[in-house]
C-alpha cells in the first residue's frame, strides 16, 4: 500500500542528502499487529516519512483518521528538530 510513497520520499531524502540537507524520519513505530487499523498511528509503516494512502476515487474528507494523526505526530516532530537546530 505504500510502495510508490516510500521510493518517493527515500529520493527526496537521497537529494537532501545530496545537497546538505537534513531529513527528519518520521520516528514512529508501525502498527503491524493482527488487530491493526486504519486508523492506527502509522498504520502504513512508513520510517522515512509521514504516507497518507486512499481510493483514487476518495476526497480529502476520507483520509483516513490514523494517517491525519500520523502527519500531525511527523509535523510536531520536525517542528522539535527545527526548534532545536535553530
Amino acid at each position: 500500500m505504500n510502495g510508490d510513497k516510500q521510493v518517493t520520499l527515500i529520493s527526496m531524502q537521497t537529494l537532501a542528502s545530496q545537497h546538505g540537507g537534513i531529513w527528519v524520519s518520521l520516528g514512529l513505530l508501525p502498527a503491524n499487529t493482527k488487530t491493526a487499523q486504519r486508523t492506527d498511528i502509522n498504520n502504513l509503516g512508513g520510517s522515512v516519512g509521514a504516507l497518507v494512502q486512499t481510493p483514487s476515487d476518495a476526497g480529502v474528507d476520507e483520509i483516513p483518521q490514523g494517517d491525519i494523526k500520523t502527519v500531525a505526530e511527523y509535523v510536531a516532530r520536525v517542528k522539535t528538530i527545527a526548534e532545536k537546530l535553530s
